[in-house]
């Protein structure tokens, strides 16, 4: 499927204009199917986070096919800087393909492993936002690894997609967010949507 997406995007979307390429994935989406992304709603409401985060150094867990990572470098200052994680070589090959075809590949580097392993050692400094996005039954570990690694700092903005989508899954995580006094936390959905995305702020 990532090949097909692939071969989509390099025929109809624009090389090096990044809203030609989410408009050519969201085509894709809507056309084949087959696509778990941000997508359009959500995406509207993401870049207003976006915008208004002043954010200069960000990580994704999850880049899938690239399209958050793309959205966010579209969206944020040019100087903005973007660490995405991938689990799966392939998918990661391809995203940076796509990343490249955009023409962002010097603002967004992509990282091919295991969050947690990539965590431990690669970091050092926290980051103004950090967007997840990957498995459900990692988000809390890979969060609380962040914290205990000083990677999230007073400031800092969490953004958990699929926050309603997979809420029974998220509990325990959601739970942390909204209750441990650590973060000032709110529910983004668009409406009638059937998933939306949690903004949390470290206190």
């Amino acid at each position: 499927m990532s090949r097909n997406l692939l071969k989509y995007v390099t025929k109809l979307a624009v090389p090096g204009e990044a809203p030609s390429v989410l408009q050519a994935i969201d085509d894709y989406a809507e056309t084949m199917g087959g696509l778990i992304h941000l997508g359009q709603e959500k995406g509207a409401l993401f870049d207003e986070v976006l915008r208004n985060s002043a954010a200069k150094r960000i990580l994704e867990l999850g880049t899938n096919f690239g399209y958050s990572a793309i959205r966010m470098a579209h969206n944020l200052d040019p100087s903005a800087k973007i660490v995405t994680l991938e689990i799966d070589p392939d998918t990661a090959a391809i995203a940076r393909r796509i990343i490249a075809f955009a023409g962002l590949e010097q603002k967004i580097r992509v990282i091919c492993g295991k969050a947690r392993q990539i965590i431990e050692r690669e970091f050092s400094e926290p980051f103004d936002l950090i967007f997840i996005d990957h498995y459900a039954e990692n988000y809390l570990g890979d969060l609380l690894l962040l914290e205990k690694q000083g990677l999230i700092r007073t400031g800092t903005i969490v953004v958990s997609d699929n926050a309603v989508m997979f809420a029974s899954q998220l509990g325990p995580y959601l739970h942390h967010l909204r209750d441990s006094g650590l973060y000032e936390s709110t529910l983004h959905q668009p409406p009638r949507h059937s998933d939306g995305f949690e903004v949390s702020r470290r206190l």
